[in-house]
């Protein structure tokens, strides 16, 4: 079957999954033009995904060529690519051969071996982009070569387009059916993010079909592929605005119809702000240890870094001290430990001054203690903490920290506001 190619998307949602957060990387660049992916297959004389029964392989017998002079047109790689083979030229020299043409691509595989069309030969995908390109990313082919009646033919072609480029992550059998799938990314940049839209692609007689089952779409991304599984591992955003970050790491494994997400691992927190978004995201699903040691060492620790870039470093490193504090305090009134809850009030209204960064958490915490100690009811004394004027600059420094990192809501500022 032949696909319909779909233009990345602007994506603007949750990305929990990948970040542990509530909103995204920024979205694909609007302006890009709308593609025009070319894809060429032969006919091939395989069934698809069949049992590949044991063949000779008829390709010719591998010699010393020396690799040919890079044609003045691109159109002319792919071609030229298959007449190096055809003439006994080594497959696994196609990295070094593009490299000389200076058409590798700058990320993922150059060359995947694998036998994709179930015919028991080895098939050659090679991805290569033009050295003087006229967009970027710069403008990519991907070459499938295989051996028939005894020569080497092109199995398939495909290029996405102008304003995509290819990442060629390898081949093997991800679907779990005994033969080897392609599996590769396409890519759109902006100035500050490039997107990946990944494809699980199975031979199926005279095309390729997909077999992602559903759009998987990760910004500035590196992948790996090992045992079936796909391995993806996001890089930090260089945009300022995207804020802190934290690397993650995603695996993804075949489910019987598709491919899904079966964890993610984010790397250690070095800045202050995630260490205290931990806190809260075991808060919010009532992990009440984990939440109290994440508060204590956003209290204490000397090590974790600032982001610094609305507010000086100090400035920073008092806000979090008044969150935590305010957080211990909501903490261990839920655990029953007025005495405690105590001693964080009383640092607040100590430390943080008037007009001193933080002050707006302490007025937070005044508002809620004069409810709680007149009626005891945690939920009417959060209602009355959000109602105070200083909420709002609360509520913005928490969400000062850049678009790859969640967005704070007013139900945050004081998470007990149901009695459940």
């Amino acid at each position: 079957m032949t696909f319909i190619r779909r233009r990345c998307a602007l994506l603007v949602g949750v990305v929990s999954i990948l970040f542990g957060c509530g909103r995204c990387a920024p979205s694909p660049p609007a302006l890009i033009p709308e593609r025009t992916p070319v894809h060429t297959p032969v006919p091939a004389m395989a069934t698809a995904r069949s049992s590949p029964a044991p063949t000779v392989d008829l390709c010719p017998a591998r010699r010393e060529v020396a690799f040919p002079p890079r044609p003045e047109a691109f159109a002319d790689y792919a071609e030229t690519l298959r007449a190096y083979l055809v003439t006994g030229g080594d497959p696994k020299r196609i990295p070094a051969l593009l490299g000389g043409w200076q058409a590798r691509p700058a990320m993922g595989e150059t060359l995947a071996r694998a036998d994709l069309d179930g015919d028991g030969t080895t098939d050659n995908v090679v991805v290569f982009i033009n050295p003087a390109p006229a967009s970027f990313p710069p403008e990519s082919v991907l070459a499938i070569y295989t051996c028939r009646e005894g020569t080497v033919r092109t199995l398939y072609t495909y290029a996405p387009g102008a304003w995509f480029g290819l990442n060629l992550i390898g081949a093997q059998d991800v679907t779990q059916d005994g033969l080897a799938d392609l599996v590769f990314a396409e890519n759109a940049c902006s100035a500050q993010t490039c997107w990946h839209t990944l494809r699980v692609w199975s031979w199926a007689g005279r095309d390729f079909q997909e077999r992602l089952g559903e759009t998987y779409m990760f910004p500035d991304a590196s992948f790996a592929l090992h045992e079936g599984q796909i391995f993806v591992g996001n890089q930090l955003n260089a945009d300022v605005d995207a804020g802190p970050q934290r690397p993650v790491t995603t695996t993804l494994s075949w489910h019987g119809d598709g491919m899904s997400v079966i964890g993610t691992v984010a790397g250690p927190a070095v800045y202050r702000y995630h260490v205290f978004r931990e806190g809260d995201e075991a808060l919010f699903a009532g992990r009440y240890a984990y939440a109290l040691d994440g508060y204590l060492r956003v209290r204490n620790s000397t090590t974790l870094k600032a982001w610094a870039v609305h507010t000086s470093r100090d400035e920073e490193v008092h806000w979090f001290a008044a969150l935590a504090d305010w957080r211990l305090l909501l903490l261990e009134l839920r655990l029953e430990n007025p005495a405690n809850a105590q001693v964080s009030y009383d640092r607040l209204a100590r430390d943080f001054a008037p007009a001193t960064a933080g002050y707006a958490v302490a007025a937070l915490a005044q508002r809620f203690w004069e409810s709680y100690t007149i009626h005891g009811d945690m939920a009417r004394a959060c209602a009355e903490a959000i109602r105070a004027p200083e909420a709002p600059e609360v509520l913005d420094f928490l969400n000062s920290f850049g678009y790859a990192n969640p967005t704070y809501t007013w139900g945050d500022l004081c998470p007990f506001l149901s009695t459940d």
